[in-house]
């Protein structure tokens, strides 16, 4: 139950990371993106994913824990669709599809 945890919240995370990175990169003034809030605070989203990743990495092997980080693209698709407006097109889903098999291959394996 651990590994599932770990690795729904550091994937989650991650994608967060990402969309408040995205937010703070709305602006070409490179002073601008550096006084951002969400520039921090998606630096900080990505430190605390990273942690959680460590501690994955202690729970199973480097071959299934980095596979598993895939899953970050999964939830990134939502989070851009919810809040940035972005479409989730065929392909998409098609991909996330791919990304879930791979995913629960690599898990089965272990």
């Amino acid at each position: 139950m651990n590994v599932v945890i770990s690795v729904l919240s550091c994937t989650c995370i991650a994608s967060f990371a990402s969309y408040f990175l995205k937010k703070s990169s709305s602006t070409d003034n490179k002073l601008k993106i550096l006084l951002s809030p969400w520039f921090y605070l998606g630096g900080i989203l990505y430190v605390i994913s990273a942690c959680i990743n460590i501690y994955l990495l202690q729970l199973v092997p480097y071959a299934v824990a980095m596979p598993l980080g895939s899953l970050t693209y999964v939830w990134t698709m939502f989070v851009s669709n919810r809040l940035l407006g972005e479409a989730i097109t065929k392909k998409k889903i098609i991909g996330m599809l791919v990304i879930f098999a791979g995913v629960v291959c690599v898990a089965a394996g272990h």
